[in-house]
């Protein structure tokens, strides 16, 4: 099979089925709900899951949810579920070590670095759009890198996840602890200490860096004007949007405006 990348959504009503690939499916927004022989639970954003070949499955989500899916013949050893070596290797016929080390019997879940949440609202901007076959095979490239670079088994604090989820739906609303800390149904402290273990960093570090990664993806892959990018991201101010771009990227927003 060809591996291919896109975004899907879909629907309340649970579906099953199986495949002859492997499907990885990484939430933008929302979460989804899905069934398997090695997991029963929801995933959500800042989490990813391995669907292996041959595994009957059934999901169900929010229609307004929204979903990065890859489908691939092959996985790196990290993410693939079953038996590893203790390297972190996955042997060839899915059976135990041969040599008695002790294998580590891995959930179907990984963790999202933020490299790869920030890849991934790159892929989001430009599936919307027409894209190039050698785009395409780039872009598959660097996914499969950063794939390779996941953490399986670490799952997102379950009172995080519809944090994120409600930050990744709206990145230009003005988040603020006390708002989400409700989300969360925590206090503010409580809240924050949650937060920086689940994504490594505080809430205003989490939101500039998501505003900004989305910012660069319209830019370098949309005609969309720099003003408009700014109030996208929650900038009324385009002088205010422009230094920060710069802090972050290195560059201003003209670097990488499509001409």
């Amino acid at each position: 099979m060809k591996p291919s990348l896109s975004i899907r959504s879909y629907t309340r009503t649970m579906c099953m089925h199986a495949h002859d690939y492997y499907q990885l499916v990484l939430p933008l927004n929302g979460h989804i709900d899905i069934s398997l022989n090695t997991f029963s639970g929801c995933v959500g954003v800042g989490e990813g899951i391995c669907i292996a070949p041959g595994a009957i499955h059934g999901f169900t989500a929010d229609e307004q949810a929204k979903f990065i899916v890859a489908d691939l013949p092959s996985v790196p050893g990290n993410i693939a579920g079953g038996t590893l070596f203790a390297d972190g290797s996955l042997p060839a016929d899915g059976s135990d070590p041969a040599d008695g080390s002790d294998p580590a019997k891995g959930a179907p879940i990984f963790q999202i670095s933020t490299p790869m949440q920030a890849f991934l609202a790159y892929v989001e901007v430009q599936l919307t759009h027409h894209i190039t076959d050698d785009e395409n095979d780039a872009m598959l490239s660097l996914f499969s890198a950063l794939l390779a670079q996941q953490q399986r088994g670490v799952a997102t604090d379950k009172r995080i996840i519809p944090v994120l989820s409600c930050i990744h739906q709206d990145v230009a609303y003005p988040h603020t602890i006390t708002s989400l800390a409700k989300i969360a149904c925590v206090g503010a402290t409580q809240f924050k200490k949650r937060f920086i273990a689940a994504t490594g960093m505080g809430l205003r570090e989490y939101l500039i860096n998501v505003r900004m990664e989305k910012a660069r993806a319209l830019l370098s892959n949309t005609d969309m004007p720099i003003i408009a990018v700014a109030v996208n991201v929650g900038y009324d101010d385009v002088s205010a949007f422009t230094r920060r771009f710069k802090h972050h990227v290195g560059m201003p927003p003209t670097h990488f405006k499509r001409r």
